[in-house]
Formats: C-alpha cells, structure tokens, sequence
C-alpha cells in the first residue's frame, strides 16, 4: 500500500515555493491594499460570484488585490436570485470572475459584461465524454421535489462540477492568471512574475493533491470502488481515479416516486456493481436516499460529499480532502489524513490577506 510520502525533489519544490509565496507578498505591496470578504465590494474590486471561484482567485490574485466574494457559502446557486447589493457589487467590479451559468443560472445577465471571466465548463478544455453527465431534465428534479423537498438542478447539457478533478482547478486557475495578467501593466514586471509564481505554486500544489488523491483510492479494494449518490456530480472525480458512478436520479427516471418495479431496477444495478454504501450530498439524507437504503439494504455514509464547492468551513483542498477520505474510508480504503491537511496548510498560506 503505497502512501503520499513527498520525494527529494518535491521537498525541493516545496521549500522553493515558500520562497515565492514570500516573494509574491512584497511584490503585491505595490497594489492596492486589503481584501473584501464580504458583499460590500470597493470599488475596482475583483468580484469572484461563487465561494469556490473566491477561493481560487484569492489563491492566485496577488496578496495586496482587493477580493470580494459574491455569494455567501451558505446560498444556494441553483436558486440564487442577486440581491441589490450583489448587483452593485458586479457593478463596480473591475473583473468578474465565475463558473457560468451552467453552475449559477442567475449570472447569466452579466455573462455580456466584457469584464466577466467565465473559468468553469465552458471555458476550459475537457474530455469529451464529459459532455453530457447531467441529461436528466428540469422535469425529472421536479418531479422528484414534488414529494421530497430537496434542491435538485438542471445543469442543461455540461456537466459543471469539473473542479473534483484537480486537473481541471489548473485550468481554471490558469484562466484566472491569464487575466489577471492583462490588468497589470507590461511595465510592471514584478507584479507580473509574483503572479506568475503564486500560479506556479497553485498548480504545483494541485499536482500535490491528485498524487495524494491518486494514493488513497489506491487502498480501496479494486471490487468495490462505485460512487453512489444521487446525481452525476461526482464524475470527473470518478474518470480521473478510476471510479465508476452511478446516479440514482438515471436510474430512477420519470419516476415520481419509490416503485416496485423502480426499486427492483435500483437493486439490480447496486448488485451488480457490488455496490458497498450510498453517499449523501446533504445532512440529513433525503428521503429518496432513505426510503432506497432501508428496501435495497445498502447504508448510507456517515459523512456527506459536498458537490456543489466548498463545505461552510475550510478550502478548495479541504473540501477535496473531506470528498476523497469520505468516499476511501466508505469504500473499504484508508485515508491518510495527515499528509492531506499538510496540503490544506500550504494553501492556507496563499489565501491569507
């Protein structure tokens, strides 16, 4: 069983990239000054709408970068309407930066502004079996919220949970860098090379995270390594890690409701994939995960996943962290939480102000 141990040269990598996390941090003094967690946006603030993008941003962006995050981790995107403030805030932006409307449908009307970056699905390269995760419809969540009152979504035809392969948070945060490099002036090189370094550190950090990741669903026994939850949320973390996924909504269908013959089809696909638990995406579970784990006699994980960005607490590696040690330890696997929050540390480190 082979554990995240960091090599000679990656010890190296890291004492070299506290070096131009220091640096980055005298360079950023020549900007302006602060940070703005809050809705309150100065003006010529970088807005970035969603927690997770905030996050990103605040790694990368230099430390002396003024950043307001647009929504509070405790709103729901799929059902955000922007409030007054919000909406002054995305007005006296100088960037804005977001995942899309495929993730938050409400941020559709500034996707024209020329200022706002989009950094999700749409916007960075993917694989192409990736296109269509999420094809059940508006309809079918509906239908489903008719008799359990969860918050299910329509994602249309991309799937927009991309940030659960680590790989794709390098896209993304290259995206990022790009523009936040065409705000700077070519006359102002050092502020140009500490963005270039915090980039590099973020990417170095996030190639960290998908060996550490890659070590730990190693330990998962090789019969047992299915995701069950209830949407296709979890698919780019399953194709980068060698897990398959299955989505009880596909499974379910049109169904309004727990069927005989639903349950018989949802049991037949758990047995055949040796199916060991059901991953919540909320606490408590939802009825539809109750009602199947009590008649197909599959438990549900003590922990939740979260799906949609960041926990209410912690970073874009912790929430990473969490996610892969839930779903090793569930699955029969080990987790080396240790050398994991020795990564939520050094990314602590970027986004202090």
């Amino acid at each position: 069983m082979m554990l995240f141990s960091p090599s000679k040269s990656r010890r190296k990598r890291s004492f070299n990239n506290e070096a131009i996390l220091s640096n980055s941090l005298l360079a950023g003094a020549v900007f302006i000054t602060g940070v703005n967690q809050a809705v309150q946006a100065k003006p010529n603030s970088i807005v970035a709408v969603e927690p997770l993008v905030c996050d990103l941003v605040s790694a990368i962006a230099l430390p002396s970068t003024p950043v307001t995050c647009l929504i509070d981790r405790k709103q729901n995107l799929h059902d955000l309407n922007i409030s007054p403030r919000q909406a002054k805030a995305l007005k006296n932006a100088s960037q804005i930066f977001t995942l899309g409307q495929e993730m938050t449908p409400s941020i559709k009307k500034w996707l024209d502004n020329p200022i706002t970056v989009v950094v999700g699905v749409s916007a960075i390269e993917i694989d192409d079996n990736h296109d269509d995760h999420d094809n059940h419809s508006a309809a079918k969540h509906d239908e489903h919220d008719d008799h359990e009152n969860h918050n299910d979504h329509d994602h249309g035809d991309l799937d927009p949970h991309v940030w659960h392969d680590p790989h794709n948070i390098i896209k993304m945060g290259n995206v990022i860098s790009k523009n936040l490099n065409k705000k700077i002036s070519f006359f102002d090189r050092e502020p140009k090379k500490a963005l270039k370094e915090r980039t590099q550190f973020v990417n170095s950090l996030l190639e960290d995270l998908d060996q550490w990741t890659q070590n730990q669903v190693a330990t998962i026994p090789s019969d047992q390594r299915t995701i069950v939850s209830k949407h296709k949320a979890m698919e780019y973390y399953g194709d980068a890690f060698g897990l398959k996924n299955i989505s009880l909504l596909d499974v379910l269908g049109h169904s309004s409701s727990i069927r005989p013959h639903t349950i018989s089809k949802v049991i037949k696909e758990l047995r055949e994939a040796n199916v060991q638990v059901i991953f919540p995406e909320q606490k408590p579970p939802s009825k539809l995960l109750t009602n199947l784990s009590k008649q197909t006699s599959t438990p549900i994980a003590k922990q939740q996943i979260f799906v949609d960005g960041l926990m209410p607490t912690g970073n874009t590696i912790s929430v990473a962290l969490h996610n892969t040690c839930t779903i090793v330890n569930s699955l029969g696997g080990y987790c080396n939480k240790k050398a994991g929050n020795q990564l939520v540390n050094r990314w602590d480190q970027l986004t202090k102000r």
